[in-house]
């Protein structure tokens, strides 16, 4: 017979909450299952916490950033207690305030393979599986001449690049603008290409623990086989490598087989790690 779960309280994330959840994700076994600037969004709707005898054991946040998707931003439970009660008690409270945000998906970035059963006997589907690939080295291909200007993304240049971005993703991956805009001003380089005064992609790369990881390699569906792609990597790599970068990650979705020739192609290696992304319709 099952343990029977412990009595748990679900209620809206508060300021007050920030310490303890932050303990949370340092000392438990189940991962968040995304990165993000959680502590903003203490005391929205779509902020939960878990609490079982006073003491905060579980996390889960979801938010749109843009489009019809909304994706779980934070998601962290205790390990001695079971996620589907948990899931149970806490996707009612979730769905109405994201409901009312104007998302209609719910996705959920399963980091540790830890949610995956769970997920899927509430009706998640699997959207994607997503590939991390690593390069440490510092060759590069031959990359050849492109009819682009490479340079430094301004301020001037938010507004296009959130267009561009919509047009070279589907909705699940859209960037936001508050999104977007803080990646820019946080990047360790964002860079975009430009021809006569038009965007044709950007890329950009953030500090990590470990070196650098690759967020964003966007190209506009009308340049996209002109070599855009290579010189923008060529250059943020390059660029990267000026700041005594040595470990480049980036993630790239399982199916998109031309991304993972191009990454290869520049050194990048995957690792053994597959993450897979779910959602289902709310």
């Amino acid at each position: 017979m099952m343990p029977q779960q412990p009595i748990l309280e679900i209620r809206r994330a508060c300021p007050a909450d920030e310490a303890a959840i932050a303990r949370l994700l340092q000392l438990t076994s189940r991962p968040s299952t995304m990165a993000w600037r959680w502590q903003q969004h203490l005391d929205d709707e779509t902020f939960l916490v878990t609490l079982c005898r006073g003491r905060l054991v579980g996390a889960l946040l979801a938010w749109p950033d843009a489009g019809p998707v909304a994706w779980v931003r934070l998601g962290t439970l205790d390990g001695g207690f079971r996620l589907g009660p948990w899931l149970d008690q806490c996707l009612p409270l979730l769905i109405p305030p994201l409901r009312r945000l104007g998302a209609r998906m719910l996705a959920w970035m399963d980091v540790a393979a830890w949610a995956g059963p769970a997920l899927q006997q509430r009706g998640f589907r699997p959207l994607t599986r997503l590939v991390t690939m690593v390069k440490k080295d510092r060759r590069l291909p031959a990359i050849g001449a492109v009819n682009a200007v490479l340079r430094p993304a301004t301020a001037a240049d938010l507004p296009a690049l959130l267009r561009l971005d919509h047009a070279a993703f589907s909705p699940p991956w859209w960037l936001g603008g508050a999104t977007l805009e803080r990646a820019w001003r946080e990047a360790l380089c964002f860079l975009v290409a430009e021809r006569e005064g038009r965007l044709l992609g950007y890329s950009e790369a953030q500090l990590t623990p470990s070196g650098a990881h690759i967020g964003r390699l966007a190209v506009s569906p009308l340049a996209q086989g002109q070599g855009v792609g290579r010189a923008l990597l060529a250059s943020l790599l390059t660029s990267l490598w000026r700041q005594r970068i040595v470990h480049v990650t980036l993630n790239t979705q399982e199916s998109n087989l031309t991304s993972q020739r191009l990454y290869a192609a520049f050194g990048f290696v995957a690792v053994p790690r597959r993450v897979v992304a779910w959602q289902r319709a709310i």
